[in-house]
């Protein structure tokens, strides 16, 4: 009987084991947005590898590059903002693929027509879509988080709505009634809508930090 519970058990946690995704970082790329949220430059700082949920992503990035010149001279190529969307189903690790960009004409042909690579553990290349970020830029600079939503809610080559903040979408649940109105009892559904969107929209340790404050609450 225990060698069965045991077994139910590896089961159950074998599929998370085998389908995570380590996305391997590169210094030639400076990661800026990673599923619709802005990257802290301290969570990447000394790592050289971020941990994904299997299934759909979406990252913003720069390629940051040294190039050389004319003579012994180098400069460093900064590209525009790229978009790039892929799936990690069944895939356990992501790797960076650039072109040869080594030179001025090379970074000048990337700039027109940006292409690049993402390959998996065994060096086979990951289906994407790669399209370029337009950004309107402030005096504060660029907010590529915001740009990104942006971007997502445009349904452009690269978007993933899913990873667009659905605030302003929230009013066609409310029909008409302020978020500072008491909601009648009639509007259960409502409440029950909104639960599960922002669930939805939660990352796994928020999820688990909600779960278990759920079963703490009294039954009535």
């Amino acid at each position: 009987m225990k060698t069965g519970i045991v077994s139910v058990l590896v089961v159950l946690v074998m599929p998370i084991c085998v389908y995570a995704t380590t996305l391997r970082l590169s210094t030639d790329i400076d990661l800026l947005v990673l599923d619709g949220k802005k990257v802290s430059s301290s969570l990447l700082r000394g790592a050289d590898s971020i941990e994904l949920d299997n299934g759909p992503h979406q990252i913003v990035f720069r390629v940051e590059k040294n190039i050389r010149l004319s003579g012994h001279e180098e400069r460093l190529y900064i590209s525009p903002p790229l978009v790039m969307s892929f799936n990690t189903e069944k895939i356990g690790q992501v790797n960076f693929n650039l072109p040869r960009l080594d030179t001025l004409k090379e970074s000048e042909a990337f700039e027109a027509a940006p292409r690049m690579e993402l390959l998996d553990g065994d060096a086979m290349p990951i289906p994407v879509k790669l399209d370029i970020l337009a950004i309107t830029r402030t005096q504060k600079g660029a907010d590529y988080e915001a740009e990104t939503e942006r971007y997502n809610k445009a349904g452009k080559s690269a978007s993933l709505p899913q990873f667009a903040t659905m605030m302003a979408d929230d009013s066609t649940l409310l029909s008409g009634v302020s978020e500072l109105d008491v909601i009648p009892p009639q509007s259960q559904t409502l409440t029950e809508q909104r639960l599960k969107f922002w669930f939805q929209q939660a990352d796994p340790d928020t999820r688990a930090r909600f779960l278990q404050w759920t079963r703490q609450q009294p039954s009535s």
